[in-house]
């Protein structure tokens, strides 16, 4: 019988992780999540120490006087998943590995923090013809059928990539205040896409897992064929090793991963670049970490 996706992830994780990251997810994952499971209690006066974020600027303006919103915690969160199960999904990482199993693999580490902090997780993915979505649960066999969702809806045959969709969808359908992690690759979401998120995180707590694709000329490695998953064609021997090609292919990954950092570091969203399967559980600890080090400190 073959080992259940969930069962891998939780393997690979204890594999790659050292004594102090198992610790931080076992021991303290509830704190990687705060401020995604509050609900809305009362206001009350503003007073010295409370938080400038907690504000509620519109009844101050009626009031005339610093009103803050006061939340009671939820005893169970929720978190999303949104997926970009494109055809892009499936073409190789910068690492070698399918950026389809590197995005189940950061999906599983979702579902492992949130079911051993007694989450919910549910998932936005698909695209406008086949739309796909699952609710917040938590048992092992619904976050085995949402691995498995994302990776059998992840084809070369999937329609291209279609971040403004993807994130459209989730805001209209996703109503609860949710921890969303968008797994999407190295040129997603677009600077194009700045409004749609920034309205998403005016309700919503979002992690951006970006996937850097493989070098799309393999200037060394003639011998393989290289294909464009969304336009299927052969690129030319000739552009793989032409140093111009390569110069304005690197200027031109450079100039649009810059944008992209740029755009989600205003938005305050914590993100990563990961190259693939291989690196993609240490990088994610890393985020959680320092996500978890700014929360401390505010």
């Amino acid at each position: 019988m073959a080992t259940s996706l969930l069962t891998r992830v939780k393997a690979r994780v204890d594999l790659h992780t050292s004594n102090r990251a198992r610790g931080l997810i076992q021991g303290r994952g509830r704190s990687l999540f705060k401020g995604s499971g509050e609900d809305f209690d009362d206001l009350k006066y503003y007073q010295p120490g409370d938080k400038i974020s907690d504000i509620d600027w519109k009844a101050t303006a009626r009031s005339g006087e610093p009103l803050i919103r006061q939340f009671n915690e939820e005893r169970v969160r929720h978190l999303s998943i949104v997926a970009d199960t494109s055809s892009s999904m499936a073409a190789t990482a910068a690492d070698g590995s399918s950026k389809r199993d590197a995005m189940v693999l950061a999906a599983g580490m979702v579902c492992f923090l949130a079911q051993k902090s007694g989450d919910l997780v549910g998932m936005v993915g698909g695209s406008e013809s086949s739309p796909l979505q699952l609710p917040s649960r938590s048992s092992d066999g619904h976050l085995e059928l949402l691995l498995r969702t994302i990776q059998q809806g992840t084809t070369t045959a999937s329609p291209s990539a279609d971040s403004a969709w993807l994130l459209e969808r989730a805001f209209r359908i996703t109503t609860r205040s949710t921890l969303m992690a968008l797994i999407t690759d190295e040129a997603h979401p677009s600077v194009e896409d700045f409004t749609l998120l920034r309205r998403l995180t005016t309700r919503h707590d979002l992690l951006v897992i970006r996937i850097a694709d493989a070098d799309p000329l393999q200037g060394e490695e003639l011998d393989h064929d290289v294909v464009d998953v969304d336009v299927p064609r052969e690129i030319a021997s000739m552009a793989r090793t032409s140093a111009k090609v390569a110069r304005d292919v690197a200027a031109y990954r450079r100039a649009r991963s810059e944008g992209i950092t740029e755009m989600l570091d205003r938005l305050h969203v914590s993100h990563l670049l990961t190259r693939g399967e291989t690196t993609v559980v240490d990088d994610m600890i890393a985020m959680l970490r320092a996500r978890e080090y700014r929360h401390a400190r505010a």
